[in-house]
């Protein structure tokens, strides 16, 4: 059985292999017969994998442990569902369901490809059969998931402890099948850069997976940071891991890709940037399996660490010299290319501005993950660089982006002109100011909360009304809006989403934790609830051990929920892990974890936080889905209604006679109730995103969790076993010894310069969680993105003056020939 499996890669990856050069045969000489066989090829690779995955599957299922992969990832005491999903809990595994789901995701891609886009079939079958030949070789060389062990043992090893989670159970899935959704867009890229040009649907479909994608994988990095905030204790979902980054970068360029298919779409611009980034999201997602897979860097999420990482890097070196080649060589042939770029204050330059944050972002996590690894390979010194450095950069990128989603929805294509700026702009101000005093005075917020919520509901309030004002361009017709404008309605949505993530970040701030530790039936006052330990209680499921503190949280009103901190120990672990206790309102969340317990005495350690805002992060999610699919389930051949200033159709809205005449006829009241459903959706919306940023009051009589000095020392100091969190969030042995030794040292009088330098000299430069900048490299490092930050928009603005001034120039150069041309007609009596 195990044999048919891996004789069925090796088909696979003769047919990959074969698909590839059938698509390099035709873009010389294209034969229908040969770039069909070649298409067949690579959907019979699917058929092989498939197959393959198949066989590891009953292999898992069985206890087949002759199987290499399955005696070292699973065994008999394992629940069910994690014998299904230790398929992917190894890097052979996971490698395995990467190539699974991205030969369907070929194989669909092939078999909906667009008749007006069939020019593009051999360049698409070169570079899907070359990504599936890397892949396939890999499941059949160094990455084999179904290899014989000789002896067969008895019992298997298990998976990683930290994997038997639901939330991780969905996480590589989602992740992967996000990953290989922007195959599309990039094999497109590819195809359109060999042939010299765009297909009249080349757009539609990039741009339709490129949306799939992007909502696929915003569902994966949204799984991983619950994972984290339900199973590692530290109260947090995101802490800028170098793991974690390898994720986020792909998603980042995946929008970037969106708003500059926008502005391709709408002004025939910037397509040499369009394929540029849809090849760079695409390697990203190998340059962050090379991160993950290969064993350079050490962090809670790299579960499968081997010696595959030169191949992965040889491959992300080849296709990004093939790429800057084929852009270099073939770019300026693509349509709009060699146009003369004339930029006004507009919708496109505002998205121009959108595509400088993103990406600067994205050059910011990509060399502040890559750099420590670079600078350990050239120097031998090892650096760190986490999550303190990010956060310095985050929210000036979050402000310039937030504040675009408000001034770019009200602006036109090709014309900076506000419709009603009053209502527009200085109505949402006003609202703005008036909740966000309220809220400031309610809760006492500092100066960045305050700052940040009434630029959010600013913009929030702006979206509405730009809503309004396109639903009054065509006179309240709901039916005729939902019919025809269900892109830029999926994209308000997700917007919207947007923002409700960025208050969701901001509140994340204002968390509290303090710890307590209780005897039998003793309380604790901690932020309005009463919490009371009643005991402990014990329970084995399959591989797993649990222990439970019993905690009884009563609120304020009297209500009383039972919360229960869990411990748990697997048969292949040795030590005790989290399972937190959440208590999770509408407005905040109660997070409990067992820190300690003690069976003789029935004593308990509890790590108490409150997370005020985290609901906003995880509704996001659901509200960006929602957006994306409303997008995908628009009409391909109908675009966006497009009206001028004064509600004029304009000629470029649609080929669609029929909505000429919606538009025009007497609107019913049924319609009207739909513009009116649509404005009343989005303010519950709003409302339900923002009221609750902070409700319940401040009470806390537990002791807090770390003295003032000890935190502001330990937040620049990093786990030493751990990636990405400070010696304040982890209770490993060496952490719990440094904050020990920092209470000792503050205790002597010693200063926080002090304490740090101590710890430099005994770990060297890599136990700082940011780059010191009182060393010449460390500036530099700090000095370029912040240079970056401020002369990139600057540059914009000012290659935007420039655009303009040329623009007027030409013009009255044209005016002054077109003068001197008539008078020099009327003087010699000619006629013009």
């Amino acid at each position: 059985m195990v044999e048919i499996g891996f004789y069925a890669l090796i088909m696979a990856f003769c047919l990959s292999v074969y698909g590839m050069f059938m698509g390099i045969l035709s873009l010389y000489r294209p034969q229908r017969g040969v770039i069909y066989s070649g298409r067949n090829a690579l959907i019979g690779v699917n058929v092989c994998v498939l197959l393959a995955a198949g066989v590891l599957w009953v292999a898992l299922l069985t206890h087949d442990f002759s199987v290499s992969y399955v005696f070292r990832n699973s065994s008999i005491d394992m629940p069910p569902i994690y014998l299904l999903t230790s398929f992917w809990s190894s890097l052979e595994g996971s490698h395995m369901l990467w190539t699974t789901i991205m030969s369907i995701v070929v194989s669909l891609a092939l078999l909906s490809l667009r008749e007006k886009n069939e020019p593009l079939l051999p360049g698409l079958l070169a570079a899907f059969g070359f990504c599936l030949s890397f892949m396939t070789l890999l499941l059949v060389w160094a990455s084999a998931p179904l290899t014989r062990l000789f002896p067969v043992q008895e019992f298997g090893q298990g998976m990683n402890a930290l994997l038997q989670n639901p939330y991780m159970a969905a996480h590589p899935p989602s992740l992967f099948s996000g990953y290989c959704s922007l195959i599309v867009p990039f094999g497109y890229s590819v195809a359109a850069l060999l042939r010299g040009s765009f297909t009249p649907d080349w757009l539609v479909s990039v741009r339709r997976w490129t949306l799939a994608g992007w909502m696929i994988l915003t569902v994966g990095i949204f799984l991983g940071g619950k994972w984290a905030y339900v199973e590692l204790g530290w109260a947090g979902y995101w802490a800028w891991d170098p793991v974690e980054n390898s994720s986020f970068m792909p998603w980042l360029a995946a929008t970037s890709l969106l708003h500059t298919l926008l502005i391709l779409d709408k002004t025939n611009r910037l397509p040499r940037l369009a394929v540029s980034i849809a090849g760079i999201a695409f390697v990203l997602t190998f340059l962050g399996t090379f991160i993950t897979r290969s064993g350079v860097i050490s962090s809670v999420h790299s579960f499968a660490e081997s010696n595959i990482g030169p191949a992965y890097l040889t491959y992300i070196v080849l296709w990004a010299a093939i790429l800057i080649f084929l852009i270099a060589t073939r770019g300026h042939l693509l349509q709009g290319a060699a146009r003369a770029q004339t930029w006004t204050v507009s919708k496109e330059s505002a998205l121009l501005f959108t595509n400088f944050f993103l990406l600067f972002l994205l050059a910011l996590v990509c060399i502040g993950t890559l750099l420590p690894l670079i600078v350990e390979a050239v120097r031998g010194v090892k650096i760190s660089i986490q999550q303190p450095f990010f956060n310095a950069f985050a929210p000036w990128i979050g402000i310039g982006l937030v504040a675009l989603v408000g001034v770019g929805n009200l602006m036109r294509w090709r014309s900076g002109k506000i419709q009603d700026p009053v209502a527009g702009l200085l109505y949402p101000a006003l609202w703005s100011a008036a909740l966000t005093a309220v809220l400031a005075w309610h809760k006492a917020l500092d100066v960045r909360s305050t700052v940040g919520y009434l630029l959010i509901l600013w913009t929030a309030f702006v979206m509405i009304m730009d809503l309004v004002f396109k639903l009054k361009a065509i006179r309240w017709n709901g039916q005729v809006f939902l019919k025809f404008n269900r892109p830029y309605l999926g994209s308000w949505i997700a917007h919207l989403g947007f923002l409700l993530a960025i208050s969701g970040f901001l509140g994340g701030y204002r968390g509290i934790q303090a710890e307590a530790r209780l005897a039998t039936n003793e309380s604790t006052q901690f932020y309005g609830y009463t919490l009371t330990y009643r005991g402990m209680k014990y329970a084995k499921e399959y591989n797993a051990t649990y222990a439970s503190a019993v905690i009884e949280a009563k609120n304020e009103s009297g209500e009383i929920v039972e919360v229960n901190p869990t411990r748990s120990k697997y048969t292949n672990k040795e030590e005790w892990l989290n399972e937190i206790g959440i208590h999770s309102t509408f407005w905040h969340d109660l997070y409990l974890v067992l820190a300690f317990f003690d069976p003789q005495t029935n004593q308990v350690s509890l790590k108490m936080h409150i997370n005020p805002t985290v609901k906003f992060v995880w509704t996001s999610l659901v509200v960006m889905v929602l957006g994306a699919l409303v997008g995908l389930s628009h009409r391909i051949k109908r675009r966006s209604v497009e009206v001028s200033a004064n509600g004029l159709l304009l000629e470029s809205a649609t080929e669609d006679f029929d909505l000429l005449n919606e538009s025009l006829s007497p609107v019913r009241f049924r319609q009207k109730a739909q513009s009116a459903a649509l404005i009343g959706g989005a303010v519950l919306l709003l409302v339900f995103g923002f009221s609750g940023i902070a409700m319940a009051g401040e009470n806390s009589t537990a002791r807090m969790q770390y003295s003032s000095q000890l935190q502001d020392i330990g937040n620049e100091l990093r786990c030493p076993t751990c990636q990405g969190v400070s010696i304040l969030e982890s209770e490993t042995p060496q952490s719990t010894a440094m904050r020990r030794e920092i209470e000792r040292q503050v205790s002597e009088g010693r200063s926080k310069d002090e304490i740090i330098a101590f710890f430099r000299n005994r770990y060297g430069e890599w136990i700082l969680r940011k780059p010191d900048s009182s060393q010449a490299f460390g500036k530099m490092i700090w000095l370029i993105p912040s240079l970056g930050l401020i002369v990139g928009p600057a540059f914009l603005i000012f290659a935007i003056q420039s655009s303009r001034r040329r623009e007027e120039r030409e013009r009255a150069e044209l005016e002054k020939e077109l003068r001197l041309f008539v008078e020099s007609a009327r003087q010699s009596g000619g006629r013009v």
